[in-house]
């Protein structure tokens, strides 16, 4: 079997088109703003290999068609290095990445006279953005798996090392290779090495979306929806881990339970959207109040429960009081009627191994508050 350059590159045009109708149809429409950079990248990178497998060369055609090839390369492969920090997180080099993408195709164009200068330029910064890419799917990542993370960094190394092998060979060999379509071990190993690496990275995009949808899932699953504080059963695990802390080294622990005063008459006075948004009030005061290593959550209904590590009771009381007063200055102006709560708070006890007990008594304690007339604390 011969293989000839325009045959690889129709295939991989070929390949590339067929992914960029895929990978969109297999995501859906909700995404992230990683995964739309995942899709731009692959539709970008099939215009620019159209362009480059629609050019002839001496065609008056040819400059345009080559130069817009490498725009699409270039800004798809940053569009790439975009996805990817989307998903892993805020890394550096994103500066680099995007100057290669405008320096390539513009020194592309303004070298297009020189067969070697616009080969050898285009070939290594193609290389050098690949290379950065690698770089941000290397490095140690927590909660990413690493399967996909190495087979798009394996993928894509291979393709800027024969990158820079085409390079050099059109810019100090230039006899051997004097044009893109010239059969030289180094197109054709290009060629090959392409075809792989197209679905590879694919595959690696989608593992990487739906470990990003999982993650989303498992969120969904301990976060409170109307708020985005954890929900219960979230609280009730986390909350294990910090007794445990707090029993081991003897250190003091308090717990809050919160019921905001009269929520059924604001939803009958003011209509339950009304009483979604006092919800949420509270969440974001209560949110905003907390140290690390603090824990809030809504409890059920109108009542949310906050874990203070190293924190005794005269701390936690002062820490309701903040909270107390931070909510009535802005509930009239952001609701248009009064805000309050009543509290019930419980330190740690020697024998408390649980949240079960704390609550109880917290509970038990709140119930003496609104007995007392509501809008204050009850120490249990």
């Amino acid at each position: 079997m011969t293989l000839d350059a325009q045959t690889l590159i129709v295939v991989l045009l070929m390949n590339m088109a067929t992914l960029s109708v895929a990978v969109p149809a297999i995501m859906g429409r909700q995404l992230s703003r990683a995964a739309r950079c995942a899709q731009a990248s692959l539709v970008l990178q099939t215009a620019g290999w159209g362009c480059l497998a629609l050019s002839r060369d001496g065609t008056p055609w040819d400059p345009v068609l080559s130069v817009l090839s490498m725009v699409g390369l270039a800004t798809g492969t940053a569009m790439l290095w975009e996805s990817v920090q989307g998903w892993l997180g805020p890394r550096r080099g994103r500066r680099g990445v995007w100057m290669l993408a405008v320096a390539m195709p513009l020194g592309y164009a303004v070298s297009w006279s020189s067969y070697p200068l616009r080969v050898g330029w285009s070939n290594a910064g193609l290389a050098l953005q690949l290379l950065l890419v690698c770089a941000l799917l290397v490095r140690p990542t927590p909660h990413h798996g690493r399967g996909w993370r190495w087979l798009m960094a394996i993928s894509l190394g291979a393709l800027a090392a024969v990158s820079l092998w085409r390079g050099a060979m059109g810019a100090f060999f230039t006899e051997a290779y004097p044009s893109f379509r010239t059969p030289h071990p180094a197109m054709l190993t290009f060629g090959l090495v392409a075809n792989l690496a197209v679905p590879l990275n694919a595959v690696g995009l989608l593992v990487a979306w739906r470990e990003e949808a999982e993650r989303a899932l498992r969120q969904l699953a301990r976060t409170d929806s109307l708020t985005g504080l954890l929900n219960r059963r979230a609280l009730d695990d986390e909350a294990g881990a910090l007794i445990a802390l707090a029993r081991r080294h003897g250190d003091p622990l308090s717990l809050l339970l919160l019921d905001i005063d009269r929520f059924k008459a604001i939803n009958d006075r003011h209509g339950h959207a009304a009483g979604d948004r006092a919800l949420c009030l509270l969440a974001g005061t209560l949110q905003a109040a907390l140290r690390r290593g603090d824990l809030a959550g809504r409890w059920g209904g109108e009542e949310f429960c906050v874990l203070l590590p190293r924190t005794a009771p005269a701390d936690a009381m002062a820490f309701d009081a903040r909270l107390r007063a931070t909510l009535r200055a802005q509930a009239l102006a952001e609701l248009g009627f009064p805000l309050d709560f009543s509290t019930g708070l419980a330190h740690l006890q020697a024998a408390d191994t649980t949240l079960q007990p704390l609550v109880q008594r917290a509970d038990a304690a709140l119930y003496a508050a609104k007995d007392a007339g509501r809008g204050q604390l009850r120490a249990a």
